[in-house]
């Protein structure tokens, strides 16, 4: 509803609008004015519906915000013309100008809306001379930065690189600019830092640094990041930049921001010198800045930048996987082959959930069967398998599978927990692929400088396949029995499951699934000293009908060669007193015919 101003306050709006008109149009930037660009849209008497011709112009103006790389303001104004009720033609204009405004942020604009400024004026229009009908408009005014230059301040091998149109209103070169550096003891104590984040952990520093930016004695803001480049102090990765915050006395603590510290190697310094140095952006000037982590607990040294890492994380011989797991190789590794040199490659992430579907259980028989670990109860993570893409001819002849060397597993990768024991059990390889357990659970390492910060280090034979178990103490030593001993014990039968017989060979494994649902059993087998094996796969008689479909293995390892019989449940021989089953004569499988030998039924 219109209202009835007195004749003074109509008065005192106008000036008012005349002065913010004029304050839209003149920026003073240190007494140089800004270059800008106008647009104008026009309507029709009483509306604030844009007409199908102003579009173009308004797409106009879309277009260039979203070309140019740097824009100080926006400003939107909008008019009535000066006929009519003052009060109505303030709330048209204002209409218009909200028509506009939403029209330019729904292209995709919304980062600018704090770079709008809105002025509805009325009928105030700056220039009488107009016609009524250029009066009905509104203005886009686009304000640019004036024309600035990229700035490097350097300090030996401490940098930052300044990009043009940094900071709010000022050029570069109107601001004075300083690096502060601390890097030793000594610095420390000079600057009261405490490196210590808001919750009193300890941090690792690698290094902090503050730029001073400042325009007559007063700090200026950033408004695009700024590049800081510092040397690395320590070969820690994953640092992220701590922000300082500073009590009443000065003392500078730190709070973790989202910003991440990268790793940008060798460059020239300030005097030619050999930077090896970290970079990392930030918006925050005339603050103190640390790249830091949460103090390892494995690191002992007092000094708040840590020390020298061994192995270093570029270390040649460190061979790493997609998930960042690898090895440390050493030159015993291989026969007449460089470990530096060898193609590798390292599945350090196998899942058992993923890895052991239905094809995988037949192709590597047993490797579902990680063996139970006396006095704890194991829970498999992961198994990690090495790859040696050469000739399939050579690989065993080239690995020198007894050589120990260290296998490491990033902590974050898993869930990790402190109250529990991590190991690895190998696996005996052959031509890379799983034959059986070892009977050996080698323990992660509690030290080894570097890998033991970031990784679960592991001191273990170098044979291809390797699982990482999660171990938990059994409460009882006679629960550590059960869960350790049950597959050297004999199996008392039910009279109730179905056995099979497989003639010739001792300890034969039967694994079993139904292709179709994409499940697999491996079946406990009972060492047997006679001339066959007994195997009770956990089938009861009476289901017995309901296992014609699936598909079964009888494997055996002997003597380094397989001999396996594969085939449908409805081939397996019957016998007619017992109802139990006899395999099929299991056949020599060449190590090269063994994936095609199992494919064929599993795929």
């Amino acid at each position: 509803m219109p209202l009835n101003l007195p004749p003074i306050m109509q008065s005192v709006i106008k000036n008012l609008g005349y002065l913010f008109l004029f304050l839209s149009f003149i920026f003073v930037n240190n007494g140089n004015a800004q270059s800008s660009k106008k647009f104008s849209v026009y309507f029709d008497v009483n509306q604030s519906k844009i007409k199908p011709n102003d579009y173009k112009t308004l797409d106009s103006v879309v277009a260039l915000i979203k070309k140019q790389p740097i824009i100080r303001r926006i400003q939107i104004s909008g008019y009535a013309d000066t006929t009519g009720n003052a009060e109505a033609n303030q709330i048209l204009s204002d209409n218009r100008t909200d028509t506009v405004s939403g029209y330019i942020l729904s292209k995709g604009l919304q980062a600018y809306k704090k770079l709008i400024t809105t002025a509805s004026l009325g009928d105030n229009n700056s220039d009488k001379s107009l016609t009524l009908e250029e009066q009905r408009r509104v203005d886009i005014v686009l304000f640019f930065p004036k024309p600035d230059r990229d700035t490097v301040i350097r300090l030996g091998c401490i940098a930052a690189y300044i990009k043009a149109n940094s900071f709010d209103n000022f050029n570069n070169n109107e601001l004075t600019f300083k690096l502060e550096y601390i890097g030793t003891a000594e610095d420390v104590k000079k600057y009261k830092i405490q490196f210590k984040d808001q919750d009193g952990q300890q941090i690792l520093s690698n290094g902090a640094v503050r730029l001073v930016a400042m325009f007559k004695n007063k700090p200026v803001k950033s408004i695009k990041p700024i590049t800081i480049e510092l040397p690395l102090i320590n070969e820690q990765m994953n640092y992220v930049v701590y922000k300082g915050v500073e009590d009443k006395a000065k003392n500078i603590t730190f709070k973790a921001t989202t910003d991440r510290v990268l790793n940008v190697g060798n460059k020239a310094g300030q005097n030619g010198e050999d930077c090896n140095v970290q970079s990392f952006q930030t918006n925050d000037v005339n603050t103190m800045l640390c790249a830091g982590m949460q103090k390892p607990a494995c690191y002992c040294s007092a000094e708040p930048f840590g020390g020298v890492l061994s192995p270093k994380a570029n270390d040649e011989f460190i061979k790493l996987g997609a998930s960042k797991g690898g090895f440390l190789l050493n030159d015993g590794c291989f026969k007449k082959l460089d470990p530096t040199k060898v193609n590798i490659e390292i599945l350090d992430n196998l899942k058992p959930t993923e890895y052991l579907n239905f094809c995988n259980v037949f192709l590597y028989p047993g490797v579902g069967n990680v063996p139970q670990v006396p006095k704890f109860t194991r829970e498999v993570l992961r198994f990690i398998d090495i790859n040696i893409p050469q000739n399939k001819e050579d690989v065993d002849q080239l690995m020198v599978k007894k050589n120990s060397v260290l296998l490491m597993i990033p902590k974050n990768q898993i869930k990790f927990q402190k109250d529990k024991k991590y190991a690895i059990i190998p696996a005996e390889t052959r031509m890379d692929n799983f034959l059986s357990w070892n009977k050996k659970v080698i323990y992660a390492d509690t030290c080894k400088g570097l890998i033991n910060c970031e990784y679960l280090t592991f001191d273990v034979p170098f044979t291809g396949f390797y699982t990482l178990v999660e171990l938990t103490p059994s409460g009882s030593k006679s629960k550590a029995k059960t869960e350790s001993e049950d597959e050297e014990e004999p199996v008392v039968a039910s009279g109730k499951n179905i056995k099979i017989k497989a003639k010739k060979f001792n300890n034969v494994m039967v694994v079993y699934g139904e292709k179709e649902n994409n499940q697999t059993e491996n079946a406990k087998f009972i060492a047997n000293k006679g001339k066959h094996s007994i195997l009770e796969p956990n089938i009861a008689k009476k289901d017995r009908k309901n296992y014609k479909q699936h598909v079964f293995l009888c494997y055996v390892l002997k003597d380094g060669k397989r001999y396996a019989w594969m085939g449908y449940g409805s081939e397996l021989k019957k016998s007619f007193f017992s109802g139990n089953w006899k395999s099929p004569k299991l056949q020599y499988v060449p190590d090269e015919e063994w994936d095609s030998f199992v494919k064929k039924f599993c795929e």
